[in-house]
């Protein structure tokens, strides 16, 4: 049923709780799990579930992103017919100083929708963490005559989660009966994670009729205004799955892969696909010491790696402690240095004998090819 499904995926660009990290790279292309981006989940997703039209829109900061997704080769969607089509964004239509609004994204993006033969569309958000089937999704759709179905994480109770998120309020059917955006306390806990299936048709109407009375923000003038109006259902997506929008949850996301039933959920079922680096085997220094960590190839360990994410070509010296930590490509610890609850951005070197360490509910960022 996928196959008449065309795939989007947004790569919003207001992710100030991100800084050092998005500073020279869209959200999208942040480095994940050792090495992933963030991206190669959303499209896995899509391609696993038989989904192979997709289009990606994009704005500044996209070289990364461009480089690392290529023609879509490595999700087999370098196709004569469908594939993937990548819109890179000048900006707000209304000259908005935050960028594009996912109203107008799309609207930016309706005559390829409009070509495309496809009876559904999915729009996904690009910092999902998940293998998500979406066949689910679509049947859930279907059997329920759906206008929009949303997907949505159940049991969120943080506080710290609901600056800039929505949240749902389902019947006993599954129909949304209420949205709250940006609640100061705990009204309801299914937060929307940015997935949502439409008709394509429909989605055509709704978004040139925001267009056309100024209505740009999906999730107040769509899910939250037309609620009562449409019938909307919410999904819960029962895998696991993380929504990736601040440093926290981009740090807890990446530690939760240390526990091997998350890590068995994300990697054990279909493959996420990402682009292949050749890189030697890592190797361990006689006196290394590695405890529940995860460490990627092309590495060289002569110190100590605790609870910690070690991406590819890093190098650790003699009596260098890491833990709880998350240290990026080409990056040097050096000899006798001490990391603790850090991520350090691509390339940082850390000198012999420096001590950085970070609050562990609040990490300290290292931007990339820092020198300390």
């Amino acid at each position: 049923m996928m196959k008449e499904t065309l795939g989007i995926i947004l790569v919003q660009e207001r992710f100030n709780a991100m800084r050092e990290l998005t500073m020279h790279r869209t959200i999208a292309s942040v480095p994940f799990g050792g090495r992933y981006r963030l991206i190669d989940f959303t499209l896995s997703s899509l391609v696993n579930s038989g989904v192979r039209e997709v289009g990606i829109s994009t704005r500044s900061n996209f070289y990364s992103l461009m480089d690392h997704i290529g023609s879509g080769k490595i999700w087999d969607l370098n196709r004569k017919k469908g594939g993937l089509t990548v819109f890179p964004q000048s900006g707000s239509i209304t000259g908005s100083l935050a960028g594009a609004s996912k109203v107008e994204t799309l609207y930016s993006m309706l005559d390829y929708i409009k070509r495309s033969r496809a009876k559904y569309v999915l729009v996904c958000d690009s910092n999902i963490v998940g293998n998500i089937d979406y066949n689910k999704l679509l049947e859930y759709h279907i059997e329920k005559h759906a206008y929009l179905t949303v997907a949505y994480q159940k049991d969120v109770f943080d506080p710290s989660r609901f600056h800039g998120n929505a949240f749902l309020e389902t019947d006993e059917n599954g129909r949304v009966i209420d949205v709250t955006i940006d609640q100061g306390i705990q009204l309801h806990s299914k937060m929307a994670l940015g997935i949502y299936i439409i008709e394509r048709e429909l989605l055509e109407f709704l978004i040139s009729q925001c267009m056309a009375h100024n209505k740009l923000d999906f999730e107040r003038n769509i899910l939250q205004e037309m609620a009562d109006d449409l019938d909307i259902y919410g999904w819960c997506c029962d895998e696991y799955v993380e929504k990736v929008d601040s440093i926290e949850t981009f740090h807890n996301a990446n530690m939760a892969l240390l526990d091997p039933d998350i890590r068995n959920d994300l990697f054990m079922g279909d493959k996420i696909y990402t682009k292949v680096r050749d890189e030697m085997p890592t190797q361990h220094g006689e006196n290394a010491i590695v405890e529940n960590s995860m460490i990627a190839d092309g590495c060289i360990i002569e110190g100590t790696v605790e609870n910690s994410i070690i991406f590819r070509s890093v190098k650790v010296g003699k009596g260098a402690v890491i833990r709880n930590s998350i240290i990026m490509q080409s990056s040097e610890i050096g000899e006798d240095a001490i990391v603790e609850n850090c991520i350090t951005d691509k390339n940082v070197v850390i000198s012999n004998g420096m001590k950085i360490v970070g609050a562990p509910n609040y990490p300290l960022v290292i931007a990339k090819g820092s020198k300390i």
